[in-house]
């Protein structure tokens, strides 16, 4: 039960309001003002955190399939949020939908054929990656042009233009987020927006994945507020800060440090730091016993301090783990601040 309440407030610290200024689709706003569209969105990424145990596992994989994937969305002008369709669409595999959908990009043989791959028993383009991925973007490029917005041609991709056309004409609207669709379109933007924040901002939502760190206040509001509300009555306050990523090809350099007391702590006060090692970060050089200082904030007994390096730098315990206990705070302890890409 802790578990899922914690998932459930990290799921609600998007509710301020500059959390509507980061959710976007190839920069189209998400209309998060709207509860609808605010429930749908967290449903499908509360939906995405039942399976938590395996987001990790994706994000490996797309990570490895992204690079290939990027530079020729680039080449035909297509925002690079497109490199999520996959993602949704197969979880990059070559899989074979039930209607005979295959590869990585999920394209049909009649449509595939029309985008010139070839399409046979023995072989079959849709399962190249590159060779696919150009046929998609000629696809994307195309439902663009036609329908003048990214998520619309998202939409299309997998409804099809004609669809989507249709509903546009006959429910005078061109708002993706305001049409009546078929259940698997109506969802598949959400979708989407809900792998791009999980993977770009899983601190807001996965503890463990990230951390996201927040102070519970007061009772009810929209899940996404629309206005800031009053201090009284917000659900949640909330801030994020940087945190170090540690990537396989990236050297994580640790300076050891010590914990300075303090017989008190509440959220947002400074933390001090003594460094034990010279330390050199983001091209600023501090030497060793000099003290720096950050905000700290407590998540589930634990503190967590911006220290003002950006995303390179993170306090860490003696074994390594972000962050440090509040018993530690209070006594003063052997800490890491561990430097990473």
């Amino acid at each position: 039960m802790v578990k899922y309440f914690l998932i459930w407030c990290c799921c609600l610290c998007m509710c301020t309001a500059r959390a509507q200024e980061l959710v976007d689709f190839c920069g189209e706003a998400v209309p998060l003002e709207r509860d609808f569209v605010s429930y749908r969105l967290m449903n499908v990424i509360k939906w995405h955190l039942r399976h938590e145990n395996f987001l990790p596992l994706l994000k490996a994989k797309s990570e490895q399939y992204f690079p290939l994937i990027v530079p020729i969305l680039r080449q035909y002008d297509i925002p690079e949020d497109f490199k999520y369709l996959p993602v949704v669409e197969s979880g990059f595999t070559n899989a074979t939908s039930p209607v005979g959908a295959q590869g990585v990009w999920q394209l049909m043989p009649a449509t595939a054929t029309e985008l010139g791959l070839v399409v046979g028993s023995s072989y079959d383009e849709r399962n190249h990656l590159l060779k696919a991925t150009r046929a998609a973007c000629v696809l994307i490029r195309k439902l663009y042009d036609q329908l003048q917005s990214w998520t619309l041609a998202a939409a299309a991709y997998n409804a099809g233009a004609g669809n989507i056309s249709r509903n546009i004409r006959r429910q005078r609207s061109n708002d993706y987020y305001q049409l009546m669709l078929n259940n698997e379109t109506a969802q598949y933007i959400y979708k989407i927006i809900a792998v791009k924040q999980l993977f770009e901002s899983p601190e807001l939502y996965l503890p463990g994945f990230g951390y996201n760190v927040f102070n519970k206040n007061a009772v009810n509001g929209s899940v996404f507020a629309a206005t800031p509300v009053p201090e009284s009555d917000a659900a949640f306050k909330s801030i994020r800060i940087n945190v170090g990523r540690r990537l396989h090809k990236t050297p994580v350099i640790t300076y050891n440090a010590r914990l300075q007391q303090a017989a008190a702590f509440k959220d947002g006060q400074l933390v001090s730091i003594q460094l034990l090692d010279d330390l050199q970060s983001d091209g600023v050089y501090i030497s060793r016993n000099t003290r720096i200082s950050g905000k700290g904030w407590l998540v589930s007994n634990r503190i967590y301090v911006d220290l003002g390096f950006g995303d390179t730098l993170v306090l860490c315990d003696s074994e390594g783990k972000k962050g440090v206990p509040l018993d530690q705070l209070k006594e003063g302890a052997a800490v890491q601040l561990i430097k990473g890409g």
